[in-house]
């Protein structure tokens, strides 16, 4: 089987969801404090937005140099 590219986007999102299912499952209702809801916004977004302006294409080869 080939090896694909990992997904960080994904891969981000799922851990968020994940950490959010946990947080909620463990009924301590404190620990997700609406005071939190905007800063960790705007630190998953700009991680986000950083991931996808990665560029994906591969380096273009560079020609041997001529002596």
């Amino acid at each position: 089987m080939a090896r694909h590219a990992a997904d960080f986007v994904s891969l981000a999102f799922g851990l968020l969801f994940a950490a959010v299912g946990l947080v909620l499952l463990s009924g301590d209702r404190g620990a997700l404090s609406l005071a939190w809801v905007g800063p960790l916004t705007a630190i998953a977004l700009g991680g986000l937005l950083f991931l996808a302006a990665r560029s994906t294409r591969p380096e273009p080869p560079v020609p041997p140099a001529e002596d």
